[in-house]
């Protein structure tokens, strides 16, 4: 992914985006309700300069009023009894977001003729059609009297258009929600750079790297999950076992392939909580008294050959080098979803060496932050697995911030590039991480053996742990789903070969 161009120096940080601001520009001071109307009960659209709003469907709009030039809109609820909530919404600007991570700033003033409403303003930020980030403000007046709200949002993507909404709770008939001076401005991060932007010092052989770009890679791996069946050429299912981390036991039950709403067909990776007669012991468990109980089952997939671990990349897939990536829906909501930890990872297929795309947390944690919007990507070289032990720990990780985006809502695009100088990891096909090979501090086991080896693909969800928190019933409700669309892998074209 090309990085993305911006206005260099502190001198031009404040760009000037001509969007909402320039629809309801600034009518400063006095009240519009006092400025003559140029309609009456008007057109269901008004425009000033190159933008449109629009009443919500429940709305109309009753008056377009001008003071000094300058224009207020005003709604009115369509039908009469009741109570209707009623909004004003503005189309996206025309102009985008120059970086992620800079700072939209949109004040607005607003009233209604029956107090105790709740008046809010919402600001949206659009990348490719998709809501990527939101935020509001709100005041419920106890007079007519204008009021101003002001939000403030650091957006998530460069190429993002905003849109606004203004609205009204429970207005009745023949009263209105107005809103004027409206005004936006876009702030560049300091230093001019953003969250697309590599470290200081990172080759541009990283920076620019894209092997799903059809001029860099091609498609080595891909499985789209719309066949109704899982592959057994492509994937192993793991079944009647755990791991040590957690309080699950693993079943090929909890692993199924059917079709989804907005897709050809998902692979569905169910978390369950047992009957109290279905629970299951573990004796060797790492945490005695805490886990050695399993009361939860969960699925576990990976393209592990079939002559078992040591031999893979045999009958079935591992690769050096290139673009992996997963579309994913995961299940760890901020609430109900303790110990919910759903996971994207890559694993050497005769080494030590991992790289894990995407770690997810559920909430809440017990812990004194929430992790349930992020989520983690991490670099090892030193992974205990079987015989491997004593080895000195060497591992990079990061957060991946993802601002007011709650990953938990939707799709979306998980994905490392790996190449031999750097790890490049991607969110929605923004950069969230870089890992420097050449950085003198991890160079000596990047560039050893942990990662000169082919790496294969593991999907799984692990139930509770802890550092994050146990599940339990209080916390953790009983079904959830870790959704994947597909799978791809990329190749760089006339570089690497796969193994």
């Amino acid at each position: 992914m090309k990085r993305s161009s911006g206005l260099p120096g502190r001198a031009r940080a404040v760009v000037g985006l001509v969007v909402c601001c320039v629809v309801l520009a600034t009518v400063s001071g006095a009240d519009a309700s006092d400025a003559p109307s140029t309609a009456g009960p008007g057109p269901e659209v008004f425009q000033a300069a190159a933008h449109t709003w629009k009443p919500s469907a429940n709305a109309r709009v009753s008056a377009v009023k001008v003071t000094g030039g300058k224009l207020a809109g005003q709604v009115t609820p369509r039908r009469s009894g009741g109570r209707k909530s009623i909004a004003l919404r503005s189309a996206s600007s025309a102009i985008s977001v120059p970086v992620a991570g800079s700072t939209a700033l949109v004040t607005a003033r607003v009233k209604t003729s029956q107090p105790g409403r709740r008046l809010r303003l919402r600001v949206v930020e659009v990348n490719d059609g998709r809501t990527v980030a939101s935020r509001s403000a709100s005041v419920v007046p106890s007079s007519r009297a204008w009021r101003t709200l002001r939000v403030t949002m650091r957006t998530q993507r460069p190429g993002s258009h905003l849109r606004l909404e203004a609205s009204a709770t429970r207005v009745s008939r023949k009263n209105f929600l107005r809103v004027s001076s409206v005004d936006v401005s876009v702030t560049r991060p300091e230093g001019g750079t953003g969250p697309t932007d590599p470290p200081t010092g990172t080759p541009a052989a990283c920076r620019d790297l894209d092997y799903s770009d059809p001029d860099q890679g091609v498609l080595t791996f891909a499985d789209e999950f719309d066949t109704g069946t899982l592959d057994p050429r492509r994937w192993r299912v793991r079944d009647d076992t755990f791991l040590n981390q957690d309080q699950a036991w693993i079943s090929r039950d909890n692993v199924s392939v059917h079709p989804q709403e907005g897709t050809d067909g998902v692979l569905d990776i169910a978390g369950r909580k047992l009957d109290p007669a279905a629970y299951r012991s573990n004796a060797n468990a790492l945490y005695p008294g805490e886990n050695t109980i399993r009361d939860y089952s969960t699925g576990y997939v990976d393209s592990i050959d079939t002559a078992g671990y040591g031999n893979a990349a045999g009958d079935r897939f591992g690769q050096k080098y290139g673009y992996f990536e997963v579309r994913a829906w995961v299940p760890s909501e901020a609430t109900m979803s303790r110990g919910i930890w759903p996971a994207f990872w890559l694993r050497a297929d005769h080494r030590a060496g991992e790289i894990d795309p995407m770690e997810s947390y559920g909430g809440p944690t017990i812990r004194s932050f929430d992790p349930s919007s992020s989520y983690e990507w991490n670099s090892w070289a030193d992974t205990a697995e079987g015989s491997m032990t004593g080895i000195e720990k060497q591992q990079t990780h990061g957060r991946a911030d993802v601002g007011t985006d709650k990953i938990w809502q939707g799709w979306h695009r998980y994905a490392v590039n790996w190449s031999p100088t750097c790890l490049r990891y991607l969110y929605d096909g923004r950069t969230v991480g870089f890992v420097d090979f050449t950085d003198p501090a991890t160079r000596s086991y990047f560039t050893g053996p942990s990662f000169d080896d082919t790496f294969h693909i593991r999907l799984n969800m692990q139930i509770g742990s802890k550092y994050w928190g146990w599940a339990d019933d209080a916390h953790t409700r009983q079904d959830f789903h870790y959704l994947v669309d597909y799978v791809r892998v990329y190749q760089g074209v006339g570089a690497y070969s796969p193994n």
